[in-house]
């Protein structure tokens, strides 16, 4: 019995045994902001993060927005039972450039305006002591810092959020790269097994690391602990390596199934639970083939999706995670399965909920359009190729690494060498993914990554919209062996400009009617969906967004290709169309041209999207009779004539119906843009 009680008391003492750990500290609120080095009090303002200074300048056409220096301050008080412990600053995002002083002395500097950075500030701060936390961030143009240029705005702020990390002395590393310091690598996965090698990076300042262990373990949606392995052996940089095989396990298995693990990854001293990491993982083996396409899981998996900037009204792209769920949400209504981030790296946020959805993320470095031939240039895009991948390195939604978007060779410096050198990188940080780059153009960089797509806007930007197949087709039997795709195709659309004829509007003129837009998605993706071969289809894009330099369209500064409008309010016609083409999970049907409701021609053609089957036409109580969807859902009757006045058009079936009311205006009325 004594010996029972001594169990037992031993058990509750491991139990009860105060973990520290590590410990967030969120700085995200009572910052002064003022533009420039100093300012005047009037001049300052009080924020919250995120934050930019842009969201209004930069929306409507104004190139003149600000680029340069802001100041961001911020009192800073330790909790007393941080003494003893280390402190780390993590800066979600700050673009472009940001200097970091805690009580007018320097910490840091960092260059990049898109990925994270960490610095360890424990010799900076008493704990119970009030400090003074500035950190200045600059947004003008550089030669040393990608984007050197883009279609696109680059707003400056803090504008994903600030905090401290607080860890004991012995600790996974927080400072990596920003990184979670643990590495899940998924060697080989079946549905039989799966072969991990998982990697810890410890850090101590005043003790020896002797006497740690570091446990993995993987837990499932029970709660179930499904494999267990551990180990005692610490390279001499810190790093501490352990192998663990799941067998039979769960995959992660895109929108249909995305099943997650738990990964935790625990670090004991002398059996003293000192740090610990959980993260979300999830298991899955892919491959793209040049002639087949793209697999997922040991099934052909054609990855259908959108281009999305981190850009919308309002807050630019100081985004909430409320404002990634309403994109999502919108993205998965049209029955998307990938999600091409562009240009740049997207809020982590953003990648956690693609992985839980089960959305397929394409994520690239700011390597836009061109190429300076400078050697601190070099060395930041290998620095932000550094800290992509390993900040969002256990993401299982993220399955390649984009490496360039329209690198240009037109310059003396050919950006080929480079490009190369940034494959071979990515292979070195992660051997279990892909690389990609998307192209414009006939070169040889398109060869250098493992995955190459394409931006091309046949039907837009002059040509013809029949240019794409046969362009296609040019491009996969003069590179057999390459894995090609569609990275981007699309045209502009207002939907305050209609029309009910159908003309190739001016892409850089004032006048993009929404219907050309819907033809030209209609008639692209007759061609894309009958060529298997493409690895991926991203449609130019799931959003309007801003680009100052822009003068067309009905907004300036307005990139108007969006399926949805900037304030995500409005779904255009063609987001219907592929609604009805991949969203699987939701029948519609749909009447084309609602918005159209001022009409000029008094015989026309009317067009619906249906996914619900066969559906009838009724013009004014009339029935024109019923339609069969073709191979891409568009149901269409020629010849249907209008009165002068008030129309009633209606598509109906034994499920869905769609209508709306069309104004025929009067004979004497002959312009076709109103």
């Amino acid at each position: 019995m004594r010996k029972i009680t001594a169990v037992i008391c031993w058990l509750l003492c491991v139990v009860c045994w105060p973990v520290q750990g590590m410990e967030l500290i969120p700085l995200n609120h009572g910052w002064t902001f003022h533009r420039g080095f100093q300012a005047s009090t009037s001049d300052m303002l009080q924020v919250s993060l995120p934050h930019t200074w842009n969201a209004a300048d930069a929306m409507f056409g104004n190139t003149d927005y600000f680029r340069g220096l802001c100041t961001y301050i911020r009192p800073l008080r330790l909790p007393e039972r941080c003494k003893g412990r280390r402190v780390f600053l993590r800066v979600a995002a700050a673009q472009t450039v940001a200097d970091v002083f805690i009580d007018h002395r320097f910490v840091m500097q960092h260059r990049g305006g898109y990925t994270a950075f960490v610095t360890e500030v424990t010799d900076f701060l008493t704990p119970s002591k009030e400090s003074e936390l500035v950190i200045r961030v600059n947004n003008a143009p550089t030669f040393d810092v990608a984007p050197v240029c883009g279609d696109f705005n680059i707003y400056g702020g803090l504008y994903q959020g600030v905090e401290l990390i607080v860890t004991e002395d012995v600790c996974i590393r927080p400072d990596y790269y920003a990184s979670s310091g643990v590495f899940v690598t998924q060697t080989q996965v079946t549905r039989q097994r799966a072969e991990l090698d998982i990697t810890a990076l410890l850090s101590s300042r005043r003790q020896s690391l002797e006497g740690c262990e570091v446990e993995f373990r993987l837990i499932d949606r029970d709660g179930k602990c499904v494999c267990h392995a551990s180990s005692r052996k610490i390279d001499a940089d810190g790093r501490v390596r352990i192998h663990a095989t799941l067998m039979a396990p769960h995959l992660w298995d895109g929108v249909d199934d995305p099943y997650l693990y738990r990964a935790a990854v625990v670090l004991r001293q002398n059996g003293v639970e000192t740090d610990r990491r959980d993260v979300e993982i999830g298991l899955r083996y892919f491959h793209a083939d040049a002639d087949k396409g793209f697999f997922l899981n040991g099934r052909p998996y054609r990855l259908l999706g959108v281009n999305r900037h981190q850009d919308r009204a309002e807050r630019a792209s100081a985004f909430r995670p409320e404002d990634h769920d309403e994109d999502l949400d919108l993205i998965q209504e049209m029955g998307c399965n990938a999600v091409r981030l562009c240009h740049y790296p997207q809020s982590p946020y953003m990648h956690q909920q693609m992985d839980r959805r089960g959305l397929v993320a394409w994520v690239e470095i700011p390597f836009v359009n061109v190429y300076v031939n400078h050697p601190a240039y070099d060395e930041n895009l290998r620095q932000q190729l550094c800290e992509l991948i390993l900040q969002n390195y256990n993401h299982p939604s993220i399955l390649f690494w984009g490496l360039f978007n329209e690198i240009n060779s037109g310059w003396l410096d050919r950006p080929s060498q480079m490009t190369n050198a940034l494959h071979e990188l990515a292979h070195q940080l992660d051997s279990s993914r892909l690389t990609m780059g998307a192209s414009n153009q006939d070169d040889d960089f398109n060869g250098m990554p493992d995955l190459i797509a394409f931006n091309k806007y046949f039907g837009w930007y002059g040509d013809s919209m029949e240019d794409m197949g046969r362009w296609v087709d040019r491009e996969h039997a003069a590179h057999p062996n390459r894995k090609m795709g569609i990275s981007e195709y699309g045209a502009g659309a207002c939907i305050y400009q209609q029309s009910d004829t159908l003309n190739h509007p001016q892409p850089w003129g004032q006048w993009h009617p929404e219907n050309w837009q819907t033809y030209y998605h209609v008639e692209n993706w007759r061609q894309l969906q009958e060529r298997p071969f493409l690895w991926c289809n991203f449609i130019w894009c799931m959003f309007d967004f801003s680009s100052a330099g822009r003068r067309e369209g009905s907004t300036m500064g307005r990139n108007d290709k969006g399926l949805v409008t900037y304030d995500r309010k409005t779904k255009k016609d063609a987001f219907y169309f592929y609604k009805a083409n991949w969203n699987n999970r939701e029948q519609i049907l749909h009447l084309v041209g609602k918005r159209a409701c001022q009409r000029i021609q008094p015989v026309t053609r009317i067009e619906a999207f249906s996914s619900s089957g066969p559906a009838e036409l009724i013009v004014n109580g009339r029935s024109y009779g019923w339609q069969t969807p073709d191979k891409v859902h568009v149901l269409q009757w020629g010849q249907i004539q209008l009165n002068e006045g008030r129309n009633q058009i209606v598509v109906r079936n034994s499920t869905h119906q769609d209508s709306c009311v069309w104004e025929l205006q009067s004979s004497h009325l002959d312009d076709d843009n109103f």
